[in-house]
């Protein structure tokens, strides 16, 4: 629980507190005897962001709302438009918005936002989740890049359903937010294999949070889980080269994984896997693996929870996390996380450390840290390096919706 506790802070990608908590990985592998490498990209962030709606018809009322980060801001004064509420906001919705501000209750991905742009839409208010803040989260870079900005704001379920049943009909809306270019980074350590040194597997967390965030489940746990195989491994040295990467900047668009996929092109054919932590340490929740992978791979986890006596979810489908850019590269993964309880609160100010404890961190690292030795220490490793066809489409259906083409990889 150290590392967790002293991560416990707000960690936006390309910020001083991102920097600050690169600093502390680095300085936490150095106590292993490891010596820590900085992978430094471009990313695109923002701050001091604010939003709020107006009602001006047929009642007045104001609302907090929260910003979606690179977004675009109004002016000043705000924009006043026609209100109108298109149901999830998905692009079949999406007819006769023209002059207007939308309010949807899902995002839509890079099609619903590109018909909006097109149908003229002037700004976008999404509802958040019942009984919770409204999130802090930002606009994937790359549609951002291929479509221009679109202000739009998070509002609470509440509000919006008041807005819906008293059919607001004018609204006001206000999004103001500072966007700037910045670095971010990645933290590398290494552990080189005994036998098999030539065969890598990257052990992945990604460190960075969104705004207003302790990002305790997601994924100062994750970090600390990884942080903690690393300690055993350095002590243990396994027959495989295992290669740690903390990821910076997960949280803009996987920003960190594309760089280190870039970045490492010419080194990529020595990645044999993935294993990736991504949400972790609830006290009430649930053990999950998300296998990138062949079925010989599912079925083997399946096995293995057994043995281990632990409740372990196994499912054949992609994660939305770093292990998506590796698996574009046909690197398979498996990532482990813990669904559930308190990590309804992820994205949200209600992501902090009083859902954790060192009993629950642990119950998922005991599984990751078996499985990664058995990987490891495979007299020959035990699962071939391919994804199968669905999960392939699968992840070239993910990069199409995040704005992301698959035959390119914009890193700046």
């Amino acid at each position: 629980m150290e590392i967790l506790e002293k991560l416990a802070f707000t960690r936006c990608a390309g910020t001083p507190e991102e920097e600050k908590a690169a600093e502390i990985i680095c300085e936490e592998v150095k106590t292993l005897g490891l010596e820590p490498q900085i992978e430094e990209f471009d990313v695109l962030t923002y701050a001091d962001d604010e939003a709020w709606v107006e009602v001006l018809q047929p009642y007045e009322a104001q609302y907090q709302c929260s910003a979606l980060g690179l977004s675009g801001s109004t002016p000043d004064e705000g924009i006043v438009a026609p209100l109108r509420y298109v149901e999830t906001g998905q692009p079949e919705y999406l007819n006769h918005i023209a002059g207007k501000i939308i309010l949807a209750s899902q995002g839509g991905g890079f099609k619903a936002y590109e018909k909006a742009k097109k149908e003229g839409a002037l700004g976008r208010i999404f509802i958040g989740q019942a009984g919770r803040d409204t999130p802090n989260v930002a606009l994937n870079r790359c549609i951002r890049d291929r479509l221009g900005t679109l202000p739009t704001a998070y509002i609470k379920y509440e509000h919006a359903l008041e807005m819906i049943k008293r059919e607001a009909s004018e609204v006001r809306l206000h999004v103001h937010q500072k966007e700037y270019w910045s670095k971010s980074r990645n933290v590398i350590a290494e552990i080189a294999g005994t036998h098999e040194p030539e065969e890598v597997i990257v052990i992945g967390a990604h460190y960075d949070s969104v705004y207003r965030n302790q990002g305790a489940h997601d994924n100062g746990a994750g970090s600390a889980t990884i942080a903690e195989l690393a300690r055993y491994f350095a002590q243990n040295p396994p027959r495989r080269t295992l290669r740690f990467i903390w990821f910076g900047s997960e949280e803009m668009g996987l920003m960190g994984s594309w760089a280190h996929v870039e970045k490492q092109r010419n080194g990529l054919e020595k990645y044999v896997f993935m294993v990736n932590v991504d949400v972790a340490g609830g006290i009430i929740g649930s053990n999950s693996a998300s296998v990138m992978g062949s079925d010989k791979l599912v079925n083997y986890l399946d096995v293995m929870g057994n043995e281990l006596s632990r409740d372990l979810r196994v499912n054949q489908s992609i994660y939305s996390g770093d292990c998506i850019p590796l698996g574009y590269e046909n690197i398979p993964s498996v990532t482990f996380s813990r669904g559930g309880g308190g990590t309804s609160y992820i994205h949200a100010p209600g992501d902090t450390l009083e859902h954790i404890d060192a009993e629950h961190l642990e119950l998922l690292g005991e599984i990751v840290l078996e499985f990664t030795r058995r990987i490891a220490n495979a007299g020959t490793f035990p699962f071939p390096r391919e994804i199968p066809e669905r999960i392939k489409k699968d992840i070239r259906d993910y990069m199409e919706r995040g704005g992301r083409k698959p035959e390119k990889h914009p890193n700046k």
